[in-house]
C-alpha cells in the first residue's frame, strides 16, 4: 500500500496514524471489543496486524455492502468514498481490505468521526468545495458555479458538510415508517441511476486552475430519483431530501 499515491495526498500523515493505531489494535486480546466485531471476523482482524503488506484493490471493489452492491460502481465512476481508515478515497484508489467503522474509538485518536472531522476540515479541496468528485454517489453542477452533492453517506461517516446544492435520500414504508437497510439499497440504485445519466448527459467539462474539471451541464437529481419509484421532495434552502415511498406509485 502506498500511501502517497491516494487520492488527497496531504492526508498521508493523518491515515498513517490510523493505521498505526489499527495495527496496535489488531494486536492486542481486545481486538473484536473495540474494533465492535464479531468471532466470524477475528480471522480478518488477525490479517490486519500486517495490513502494510496486505494485498490491495481498487476501492470499489473491496468495499462490498449493501449500497456498493446495489451501486456497481466502475473505473469510470468519479465518486468519493468516505472511509474510517482513509478519510476519503476516490473509487479507483488501491487499499486493502480491512475492519473498522467510523463509530470506532481507538487508543491514541479517540473517536474517528471527531478525528476525521478535524483532518477533512484541514484540506482546502473539501473545505472549499474546488474538488469537484462527489460524496459516496453520483454529483453534477446544475450550474457552472453551484456544485451539487448527491450524498448517500450513513449517519457516522457525515464528518463534512456538503457545500453549494446538496441531495439525500431517505426510504419509508406505506405507513411512512423508516427503512434504515432498505435505504443503502436504495441509495446504491440512485448512485448508479445518476452515474449513468450523467454519462448519457456528456456534459460540457471546463478545466479550472485547480485542474480538476467543472460539470456545466445540468442533471435533474429529482428526476432520475423518480425512476425508482413515488418520490416526495422537501428542501431546506440548499438541501434537498428526496423521501422514496415503497408499495406506492
Amino acid at each position: 500500500m502506498e500511501l502517497q499515491k491516494l487520492s488527497f495526498p496531504e492526508l498521508a500523515d493523518a491515515r498513517h496514524r490510523v493505521l498505526e493505531a489499527l495495527i496496535e489494535v489488531s494486536n492486542r486480546d481486545d481486538a473484536a471489543e473495540i474494533l465492535k466485531v464479531g468471532k466470524r471476523v477475528i480471522p480478518e482482524v488477525v490479517a490486519q496486524r500486517d495490513i502494510l503488506n496486505m494485498p490491495c484493490a481498487p476501492a470499489r471493489k473491496v468495499y462490498n455492502g449493501v449500497l456498493y452492491q446495489a451501486a456497481q460502481l466502475r473505473n469510470s465512476d468519479d465518486v468519493l468514498i468516505f472511509s474510517a481508515l482513509f478519510g476519503i478515497t476516490s473509487a479507483d484508489d488501491l487499499i486493502p481490505a480491512y475492519r473498522l467503522s467510523m463509530n470506532t474509538s481507538l487508543p491514541g485518536i479517540g473517536s474517528l468521526k471527531s478525528f476525521w472531522r478535524r483532518e477533512l476540515a484541514k484540506v482546502a479541496s473539501i473545505s472549499t468545495g474546488s474538488d469537484r468528485k462527489r460524496h459516496v454517489c453520483a454529483t453534477s453542477d446544475t450550474d457552472e458555479t453551484l456544485n451539487t452533492t448527491v450524498d448517500m453517506r450513513s449517519g457516522a461517516y457525515q464528518v463534512t458538510t456538503p457545500l453549494g446544492q446538496s441531495w439525500d435520500l431517505s426510504v419509508v414504508d406505506s405507513r411512512d415508517k423508516v427503512i434504515t437497510h432498505a435505504a443503502k439499497h436504495y441509495r446504491g440504485l440512485l448512485t448508479r441511476a445518476l452515474l449513468d445519466a450523467q454519462q448519457t448527459a456528456q456534459p460540457e467539462r471546463r478545466d479550472t486552475p485547480a485542474g480538476t474539471s467543472d460539470i456545466t451541464a445540468s442533471l435533474d437529481v429529482a428526476q432520475v430519483a423518480r425512476t425508482l419509484g413515488h418520490i416526495e421532495v422537501t428542501h431546506d434552502g440548499l438541501h434537498h431530501h428526496i423521501t422514496l415511498k415503497l408499495g406506492e406509485g
